[in-house]
């Protein structure tokens, strides 16, 4: 199966798709007062989708802080198409966006792995294949209950 990776601009569509597969996510994304922050912030940023047929998939957002470093603000894949390449579809993507805006740097905050949650597990597994590395965990940036991990890629 081939699938589409678009760009989307519009905010409305970036809450819309956003929402959709966030509360797909239950496992990663069961807070609803951190869903509905992504949901109501993410027009401010660079977004893409990927699309079976008509339908999103899956997205990635993302941020540039101090002209030169790239963040994942949050990104999401339906759980039906885990492990079809389409995480790694978007993340090339906004990768060439962060190369072609002069970043130096992708950064991406997930769970640590102080913490037994599996899924975070598969999270950080993924974010390792991409080339990230773990640069510091930080309880004081979420909770102790939600050790921040904070990783790093360069990618100049």
């Amino acid at each position: 199966m081939e699938y589409r990776i678009v760009e989307i601009e519009e905010g409305e569509r970036k809450a819309e798709y956003t929402s959709d597969i966030l509360r797909k996510l239950p496992a990663w994304f069961g807070i609803e007062e951190s869903l509905q922050d992504y949901v109501d912030n993410v027009h401010k940023y660079p977004f893409w989708a990927a699309f079976e047929n008509d339908h999103c998939i899956g997205f990635f957002s993302a941020v540039i802080h101090y002209n030169r470093t790239g963040e994942i603000y949050v990104c999401g894949i339906d759980s039906k198409y885990h492990r079809k390449g389409i995480g790694r579809l978007l993340y090339q993507r906004l990768e060439e966006y962060m190369v072609d805006n002069c970043c130096e740097y992708m950064l991406v905050k997930t769970i640590s792995d102080t913490s037994p949650d599996k899924n975070y597990a598969k999270t950080r597994l993924f974010y390792k294949k991409m080339g990230f590395e773990e640069l510091i965990t930080l309880t004081e940036m979420w909770d102790e209950n939600n050790p921040c991990l904070l990783m790093i890629k360069n990618i100049k």
